[in-house]
């Protein structure tokens, strides 16, 4: 009997034994482990070690806020970018220089009214041959400068007929006239033949200036004309101011 009572003591003893072994693993275990980061020795929260996924966390929170501080920094660049209000300013003050273009475009010289020209004959009517000219001259009478662009209408009149003289093929230039200054336009124009009977007389030339709608008359001193108002290449015709 005391024998069996020994061993089981032992075993009794052994069976302690081996808990407190796994015990103390477990605590050995639980030292090396999360808990002890965890909790604190007070049983509160522990602030996360160095390193850890929280602080990580907070460090991409925080550079998160960097990041919009950035943006905000960012937008005030682009406020500074304001350039872009100084572009537009520009495109503003270019806008003024078209302004002040036009302002110079409306104080550009104006064109020659009928109404302040003088009309007059710088040659009545000369040359050799079957082909003459007449020339007419253009007064400025306004009291300041004017221009003159293109071709003058012209008709041969008398007292049953009226000729619209066709135009040359020239190219016209801009003609700038001081005040009293003139400028000219040729007529040319031809002279019957001996035996020609589709002649005519006038007694008038009607003159429009270039653009103009009053026309002015002027006696006509070169006799008479070969009327060619049906042909397609007429030996009477005009020419531009300036020419």
């Amino acid at each position: 009997m005391p024998k069996l009572r020994n061993r089981r003591t032992n075993a009794r003893k052994t069976a302690v034994a081996v808990t407190g072994a796994a015990a103390l693993l477990a605590l050995l275990t639980a030292c090396n482990g999360t808990a002890t980061g965890s909790v604190s020795a007070d049983g509160g929260s522990a602030a996360p070690a160095a390193g850890d996924s929280a602080t990580a966390t907070g460090s991409a929170g925080g550079s998160g806020s960097g990041s919009s501080g950035s943006g905000s920094s960012g937008s005030g660049s682009s406020g500074t970018g304001g350039s872009g209000s100084g572009t537009s300013g520009s495109s503003t003050s270019g806008g003024g220089t078209s302004s002040s273009g036009g302002s110079s475009s409306t104080g550009s010289v104006p064109a020659c009214q009928a109404s302040q020209l003088g009309y007059s004959w710088a040659d009545p009517g000369s040359g050799t041959g079957q082909q003459k000219h007449a020339v007419v001259a253009l007064t400025n009478k306004s009291g300041r400068s004017c221009t003159m662009y293109g071709f003058p209408g012209v008709d041969l009149v008398n007292s049953g007929q009226k000729w619209s003289l066709p135009r040359t093929n020239a190219t016209p230039k801009r003609v700038t006239l001081a005040n009293g200054a003139s400028t000219n336009f040729a007529i040319t124009f031809l002279v019957p033949a001996q035996g020609d009977s589709s002649d005519f007389t006038p007694t008038t030339v009607v003159v429009t200036a270039p653009n103009q709608r009053t026309s002015f008359d002027l006696p006509w001193h070169g006799g008479a004309v070969v009327l060619q108002d049906g042909a397609t290449h007429p030996g009477s015709f005009i020419g531009p101011v300036g020419e």
